[in-house]
């Protein structure tokens, strides 16, 4: 009788190690990794486009953006950036004596991270580190052969830090329209954000709603 009930213990404990666990095999059960993806409802799109004029003088900018809201409030993205710049002055050629005009162009390329909060529905603040690969004039002179006027340059790699504030109004979750204004907290003397404020007006879309 002893010997009975010691074969079916060894029964049961057999049969309690071989049970098959969730899925249905007998294989060690494994917990299934979470796998993170990204929200693309939360992600934002701002075309970037501006262009100035005046008296014999004109700009533009390109300037698109692309950012991800990691709460309702606070998101962070990049920027890529081209300006253009040109004016035209007036001079005499000197061999001729008479009056030409040379125009000054000015192309510029810039690349920034910002982080942005939007503080209650209405007040944006803004942080923007930016490097601008931008245009230095070294000298200018003459070209004796005909008078004309010619130009020396290189090109810098110009660092600012843009602080700012402004007005943002909402019209969905995540999308808004804006319109704030920065100062470079470096003041770097090449800088085009030199003794000056930026201001900035855009909007963000979210496409992916």
């Amino acid at each position: 009788m002893k010997k009975l009930l010691w074969i079916l213990l060894i029964m049961m404990s057999v049969s309690a190690i071989a049970a098959p666990n969730s899925h249905g095999t007998f294989a060690p059960y494994q917990s299934k990794k979470k796998h993170t993806t990204i929200d693309k409802s939360r992600i934002l799109i701002g075309p970037g486009l501006g262009f100035g004029a005046a008296y014999r003088a004109f700009s533009c900018n390109i300037s698109p953006s692309v950012a991800y809201c990691f709460t309702d409030h606070f998101h962070a993205g990049a920027t890529l950036g081209f300006n253009y710049f040109q004016s035209t002055e007036e001079y005499t050629n000197p061999l001729t004596n008479m009056t030409e005009r040379y125009k000054h162009k000015f192309p510029a390329y810039s690349m920034s991270i910002y982080g942005r909060y939007l503080l209650g529905n209405f007040l944006l603040l803004n942080v923007e580190p930016e490097l601008n690969n931008t245009k230095i004039i070294d000298s200018y002179s003459y070209n004796w052969n005909s008078g004309k006027i010619i130009e020396k340059s290189s090109r810098l790699l110009v660092p600012s830090v843009l602080i700012g504030a402004g007005y943002t109004q909402h019209f969905n979750r995540y999308g808004y329209s804006f319109l704030m204004v920065c100062y470079d907290i470096l003041q770097n003397p090449n800088a085009r954000y030199y003794q000056t404020f930026d201001i900035k007006a855009g909007i963000m879309l979210d496409l992916w709603k």
